[in-house]
């Protein structure tokens, strides 16, 4: 498809973000709301509840953020910055225009999965996780799984296009898993990633005002390092893409602004997203890593997470973090006599 390229620096002069020094207070309108396949057995949905959230059952304490509706929620918003980050695009890699099956890992709510599926009709598209979250109706061409990526995968028959976003903090062995999805691509197949790079910054400096937020990545990169779960994959996909064998690899690095403070309108709205998923999502990816792994009591949690959400929604703090997305292709099957 011949889509317009995606502005990797909107918003920005000499690479840093224009601030919008009009805003005083923060827009209310993002404030804080309110491969073994496995069948679902009823093993899979005997979830884990743990301090008022709920958590995956099949190989319970392989992903310690929670699945409850909350966290769905939360997901959706993702998917929807994600949206924002890529200009509207569901991937980037300059894949088959008529891709036959395509795997979505760690889909989540599905939403992806389905996306594609509706984009691209002819073709088997299939999302597996660790949590059977999905819903049950979905266009005839996509269906899910429940499983572990990081298991042996067992696929017949290999895929036109791999897909994997925001798998931070879940994976133990990414070179592992970048050989696996190596190995079921077809030739001249492509994966995509797209994830997180956790280092807190700013361009003038304010990010040093949110002390509870860079405490908050600190020791949740601490914690995920504790279980041999990677909290920042970004920096690493690219190496990762090189040493598994594939070629034609592009690295893209966008700024991702927590708030609506930067000027140019398109910045400002992907701010304003990331806000509110932040808002939505920090007792998520918090509580199971600070109470389970560090040992922090769920008071203490929770008096964390206040400091952190005034953080999120203080006007002064012009703060950002990095999203890398890394695309490569599996080299071609050589024709007869080539060298």
């Amino acid at each position: 498809m011949a889509d317009a390229p995606v502005d990797m620096h909107g918003g920005e002069e000499n690479g840093q973000i224009v601030v919008d020094d009009t805003i005083s207070e923060l827009d209310s309108t993002f404030g804080d709301s309110k491969s073994d396949t496995t069948s679902l057995t009823s093993s899979v949905l005997k979830y884990r509840y743990e301090n008022g959230r709920r958590y995956h059952a099949f190989r319970e304490g392989r992903y310690l953020l929670p699945n409850d509706e909350k966290e769905q929620d939360h997901m959706d918003i993702l998917g929807h910055m994600f949206l924002l980050l890529l200009d509207g695009r569901l991937y980037l890699a300059p894949i088959d225009e008529h891709p036959q099956r395509i795997l979505d890992l760690g889909c989540g709510t599905g939403l992806w999965a389905i996306e594609m599926g509706d984009l691209f009709p002819s073709a088997q598209v299939i999302g597996n996780d660790l949590s059977p979250i999905q819903p049950k109706l979905v266009p005839p061409n996509v269906q899910f799984e429940v499983d572990d990526i990081e298991s042996d995968w067992t696929y017949k028959s290999p895929f036109d296009f791999i897909h994997a976003r925001y798998l931070a903090t879940s994976i133990r062995d990414w070179p592992r898993l970048f050989r696996q999805i190596f190995e079921n691509l077809k030739p001249g197949g492509y994966a995509e990633f797209l994830d997180f790079n956790f280092v807190l910054d700013s361009d003038d400096g304010t990010h040093k005002l949110s002390e509870a937020f860079s405490l908050n990545i600190s020791e949740g990169v601490r914690a995920a390092d504790i279980v041999g779960q990677i909290a920042s994959p970004g920096p690493h996909l690219k190496n990762w893409a090189e040493d598994a064998g594939f070629i034609n690899i592009e690295e893209h690095i966008f700024k991702l602004p927590y708030g609506p403070w930067p000027k140019d309108p398109r910045m400002k709205e992907l701010g304003a997203w990331n806000q509110l998923q932040a808002l939505e999502g920090v007792e998520g990816w918090t509580m199971g890593l600070f109470n389970r792994v560090l040992g922090w009591s769920v008071e203490e949690v929770q008096v964390h997470l206040a400091e952190v959400r005034k953080n999120f929604r203080d006007p002064r703090i012009h703060s950002y973090i990095t999203m890398y997305l890394v695309y490569g292709q599996k080299p071609k099957a050589k024709k007869e006599g080539e060298k």
